[in-house]
């Protein structure tokens, strides 16, 4: 009896994986219909608003955030976040049901929901080497979770948001509040984990001790590396992101609709899952110089597509590309990541790493936002495609040594 019960339970990691889809779900929906309501309320201005909101919290409550992650239970810090983005999503439907809100609403909610994807991201990756017995099961375990990522938070949620906003904005924003709440029925569902510190958790010390993640990635050639480039791509990135939204939803643009859009975050998505096969080959057949590089050649096509044609056909093919080369971009720098640093200051490493890098998406957003009110839409994507080309050679011929940027053996 007992051996049949041991044989039914599910394995953390696939718990953590149903947590992730649900979430993931969540995020997908919220990602289309967030920039589409901004839209249709205030304008590209709106759209700009939301991808700054949104990625706004990496850079301002990261520090803490990795804090916390290492000085309490990551599956409580899991449910914390939970409960609160539910509440901000019933919120979000309130406000919508009894009538029209202000304007710039939607960005302070997209804030709030921004501050709690990053508190979810931290917690989820730190995680994870709690709940492997192998380093070198880590690439195959944030494998399959970034595949349940991509499918629901790519795939699925985008395309189920886009079919709400073909109802009315309330009938969308209720749904949206109901699948928060199913991710948090979801997430209590994780089996509780220690605190990974006998400390006592001190306002006085989390910014002192918070900053252990930075100097760890500075002492790190590996991860300080990777910080630096994930920066700069991140902020090329979203320049072109940014933009693109506003080009795809704009009656001068390619004038999509809701449920136009989320099929061009679907082709992304494709792509990712495609990549998601070729992963752990890749990663194991060259060094992480060339893959980096080999990501970012697949990325200039992905972004200067769009400055020559306004084909849906070429747009989505793109996409497709895209996605796989983001993917094998995120993988090698997580698992690089969780290679080269001990369980217990994961979780402000991560932070401190996805606070350099996701601030380079708060200055693109911004950047985009100013460069949309002077320069076409396809300069600044032939722009963002000649920036990452040359990250890409820079990586090539700067970092010659194959050790410079393999990951340390934990």
């Amino acid at each position: 009896m007992r051996s049949s019960v041991e044989k039914t339970t599910p394995s953390p990691v696939k718990v953590l994986r149903r947590t992730s889809t649900a979430s993931s779900l969540e995020d997908g929906a919220f990602a289309l219909v967030l920039p589409v309501l901004a839209e249709q309320s205030t304008g590209k201005y709106g759209v700009a608003a939301v991808f700054v909101a949104v990625t706004a919290p990496w850079a301002l409550a990261s520090l803490p955030i990795g804090y916390l992650a290492d000085h309490m239970s990551r599956t409580r810090l899991l449910r914390i976040s939970a409960v609160v983005r539910t509440g901000l999503a019933a919120l979000l439907a309130a406000l919508y049901l009894f009538g029209s809100p202000a304007p710039g609403i939607v960005a302070v909610v997209a804030f709030g929901l921004g501050s709690c994807a990053v508190a979810s991201e931290i917690a989820r990756q730190s995680l994870v080497p709690q709940l492997v017995s192998k380093p070198d099961q880590l690439v195959s375990a944030n494998t399959e979770i970034a595949k349940v990522s991509q499918l629901y938070g790519g795939f699925v949620g985008p395309l189920v948001g886009g079919a709400l906003l073909t109802w009315s904005q309330s009938g969308a924003t209720i749904a949206l509040a109901m699948f928060a709440l199913i991710t948090l029925i979801v997430t209590l569902g994780l089996p509780e984990t220690p605190a990974l510190r006998d400390e006592p958790m001190r306002v006085q010390t989390m910014v002192t001790v918070g900053l252990d993640g930075f100097r760890h990635i500075y002492r790190q050639r590996t991860l300080l590396t990777l910080a630096a480039l994930s920066f700069t791509v991140s902020a090329i990135w979203y320049v072109w992101q940014t933009s693109f939204t506003a080009f795809a939803l704009a009656d001068n643009g390619l004038g999509a609709s809701s449920l136009g859009y989320s099929v061009l975050l679907l082709a992304g998505t494709a792509g990712a899952l495609v990549g998601n096969q070729l992963v752990q080959h890749v990663t194991r057949t060259f060094p992480l110089r060339t893959v980096l590089s080999m990501s970012l050649a697949v990325w200039v096509v992905w972004f200067v597509v769009p400055a020559l044609t306004s084909s849906w056909y070429a747009i989505l093919a793109c996409l497709v590309l895209g996605g796989s080369g983001g993917l094998l971009w995120n993988t090698v720098s997580i698992t690089a990541r969780q290679l080269a640093t001990e369980g217990h200051l994961l979780g402000r490493t991560t932070a401190a790493y996805r606070m350099v890098t996701r601030t380079g998406r708060v200055i693109g957003a911004a950047i985009a936002g100013l460069m949309m009110t002077h320069t076409s839409w396809q300069h600044i994507f032939a722009i963002c495609a000649g920036a990452v080309a040359a990250v890409a050679v820079g990586i090539l011929v700067l970092y010659r040594d194959r050790s410079m940027l393999e990951p340390e053996a934990r």
